[in-house]
């Protein structure tokens, strides 16, 4: 993870000024589509006034362009750090200048530009107003994350531990090399070095609990799902792929981030607009019929860009909730396969409590895993007939202690829990284009259980998010790219 947004940045008219601070209180908070809707209406309204206190501006623009860094949107974000490196120059803050640069690197190398990032790496070590430390430190790093644009993870691993090394000689406080700690370790884990990967990944865990930002956690819990299981640990990945969807769903709103920024987009067309329509209200008499023309060619054009920016952003969002469904199931079918029960990956239990020694918790545990046997049988669940009490049956238990079990270890009820393996299956079933790709929504529906095709969408679009039919579109577009 490079450091892109990494910095806080704190503290105009009465309005504007209260915008700014609502903005910055809810990005501390972790709150980042809210924060990015309320800086970014910041920002327009600083645009447009051309505000000379451009302080809270370059902070604006620099946490906006951390919020889009986030969600991996380095283009936009670049475009944003470039106005606020302007900004910095203009105003002869090196400070801002640093932070700038520093973000735009990265930036730079994830839409890859490495050309570009090795230029704004030199302009970043010759900045006078920052300490020696700080200059090495990210240049170093820098140095690191351009060589793994190229594909050198050897070199890079050898600048960010130099980058490591450079912290401690000049004293730099831990926050600094969670960044470097958070490159280091892929270095070593593609290198194949799983337990030096893993050593780097709990300094990095360390850190990052003290610096308590969510967007490390998702990051560094992300690392060490794999790694463990990878390493075949089965009980930390699963712990670890817990905390990471925990973190990671109250973390990045997808489709909330899609419309703040297309409404963002939105309104600046409308600044356009309005700009052209005051012009052309100045313009001779004779020039009104043309102008009206222009004026209704110029809507049309911009509603139909406006349209297309929407359409192409709900698709981004929907292709981007697809994978992420698509990496969930791919990871509990990694840890199924090292399974001894095999069957769909039963859900974990959210308190994450340890089991006590008592002989009532020992009966619960062992009808846990009675349940879990029944149900890694897709043919058992999925059939229309299946239901508590015979689960029940099954189990050798009875309607209440099953219930209660499901309740107390899973957090949910009994129709909930069968409906989510229903899901998953259909979701399996749905990617299996070859075996299943003929298979109408209802016809998925009633293979895995469902007598009621309305009970099944709205099943569907509460485990996954989407509905059913644009799971399977976006299921044989992914297939028809596979194989081309």
């Amino acid at each position: 993870m490079h450091s892109c947004g990494k910095y806080p940045a704190d503290g105009g008219s009465a309005d504007t000024d209260k915008l700014y601070a609502e903005g910055m209180a809810e990005l501390k908070e972790n709150q980042y589509n809210k924060a990015l809707s309320k800086l970014l209406r910041y920002v327009q309204i600083e645009e447009r006034n051309s505000r000379k206190d451009t302080l809270n501006l370059m902070k604006a623009y620099y946490n906006v362009g951390g919020i889009y860094s986030i969600y991996s949107d380095f283009a936009q974000a670049l475009e944003l750090y470039k106005k606020g490196y302007a900004l910095g120059q203009a105003s002869d803050n090196d400070e801002m200048q640093f932070k700038f640069l520093t973000n735009m690197i990265g930036a730079s190398c994830y839409i890859s530009k490495p050309e570009l990032a090795d230029g704004l790496n030199e302009n970043l070590l010759r900045l006078k107003g920052i300490s020696k430390g700080r200059r090495m430190y990210y240049y170093y790093f820098n140095k690191g994350f351009i060589a793994g644009s190229h594909g050198d993870y050897d070199g890079k691993a050898r600048w960010m531990e130099k980058a490591i090394a450079a912290a401690d000689r000049y004293g730099l406080p831990d926050d600094m090399k969670v960044y470097a700690y958070s490159e280091v370790y892929q270095c070593y884990e593609n290198r194949g070095d799983l337990y030096k990967a893993l050593s780097a990944l709990k300094t990095y865990e360390s850190i990052a609990c003290d610096m308590n930002q969510m967007y490390l956690y998702t990051d560094c819990y992300k690392g060490l799902m794999r790694i463990y299981t990878k390493l075949g640990d089965k009980e930390n990945a699963l712990h670890y792929q817990k905390e990471y969807f925990r973190y990671n769903d109250s973390l990045l709103n997808i489709n909330e981030f899609s419309r703040i920024k297309t409404d963002y987009e939105v309104s600046e067309d409308k600044i356009v607009q309005a700009t052209i329509d005051n012009l052309e209200k100045i313009n001779s008499l004779q020039k009104i019929v043309l102008s009206m023309l222009l004026a209704l060619v110029a809507l049309a054009v911009t509603a139909t860009i406006v349209f297309y920016r929407q359409r192409q952003k709900l698709h981004v969002a929907n292709l981007a909730l697809f994978k992420r469904n698509a990496e969930l199931l791919k990871m509990e079918s990694a840890l199924k396969n090292g399974d001894a029960q095999g069957g769909i990956m039963p859900p974990t239990d959210i308190d994450g409590a340890t089991a006590d020694k008592d002989a009532a918790t020992y009966d619960r545990n062992d009808l846990i895993r009675r349940i879990t046997e029944v149900m890694s049988d897709e043919d058992v669940f999925c059939d229309p007939a299946f239901s508590l009490s015979a689960l029940a049956r099954l189990t050798e238990s009875n309607t209440n202690y099953v219930s209660q079990a499901i309740n107390s270890n899973f957090g949910k009820n009994f129709r909930t829990y069968l409906n989510e393996y229903r899901i998953k299956v259909a979701m399996k079933r749905m990617m299996d284009t070859d075996r299943f790709g003929n298979y109408s929504i209802h016809g998925i529906a009633e293979s895995v259980g469902f007598k009621s095709d309305s009970n099944f969408i709205s099943a569907f679009r509460k485990v996954t998010g989407m509905t059913p039919s644009l799971y399977q579109k976006l299921s044989k577009d992914d297939s028809l790219i596979s194989n081309s």
